[in-house]
């Protein structure tokens, strides 16, 4: 019997080419999807009945906020820029491909992060968190 742990995850931007780049270094990350319910009951009876609507897929990753030695860069400063940043948010710049994946599985789609923190504590690695909602159905799967 396989079971997977954290030592199987990882957490990677996809760019247009379809290359994958690891995001930093991620210690966890979170995917949920939920389908909206639509009422369908009737008149005269007895019992509620429902259709699925709409689903929702968002998720969440803690990454460890560190500077890289091989480029001197602060990373994860390039992901936190699609929401920290002086400029208004822009409608195509903002979306992007992000995978999770796990051993051989991935679920691959289109995001907005919606919201990132910062947190920085005494005796701990700076951590940064982000939210994010896919845009559309997921674009590669395989549970």
């Amino acid at each position: 019997m396989t079971y997977y742990s954290g030592k199987d995850g990882s957490m990677s931007l996809v760019a247009a080419n379809g290359t994958e780049t690891l995001i930093a270094k991620v210690s966890s990350w979170s995917l949920s999807a939920q389908v909206d319910v639509l009422e369908t009951t009737v008149l005269n009876e007895h019992d509620r009945n429902f259709v699925p609507g709409l689903r929702t897929m968002t998720g969440s990753a803690t990454i460890f906020y560190y500077k890289d030695p091989s480029t001197g860069a602060n990373a994860p400063v390039p992901l936190l820029t699609h929401m920290l940043k002086t400029t208004p948010v822009n409608e195509t710049d903002d979306i992007f491909k992000i995978e999770l994946a796990w051993a051989d599985k991935h679920v691959t789609g289109n995001i907005i992060i919606t919201s990132a923190e910062l947190s920085l504590a005494v005796g701990e690695v700076m951590q940064a968190s982000i939210q994010f909602q896919f845009t559309g159905a997921p674009t590669a799967l395989a549970l």
